[in-house]
């Protein structure tokens, strides 16, 4: 994905440094039996993009588990 998406897909200011799993959360993908490695499910973001990504999304962190567990 970083190699795809070399600027932030977000502000399009900064380097992509995070390979971020989109559209589905990893957690949503590996529970679909889906490959979250595939750069199709991904998109680059920078260092504060991906902060307040994950901060809007997932509450808690990445590996917070949800209700679901």
């Amino acid at each position: 994905m970083l190699e795809r998406d070399t600027v932030c897909v977000l502000c399009h200011k900064a380097p992509a440094v995070h390979a971020d799993h989109w559209p589905l959360p990893k957690r949503e993908l590996v529970a679909r039996g889906l490959d979250d490695n595939d750069p199709r499910r991904g998109r680059g973001l920078c260092a504060s993009c991906h902060s307040t990504e994950t901060a809007r999304h997932q509450p808690g962190g990445w590996n917070r588990r949800g209700p679901e567990y």
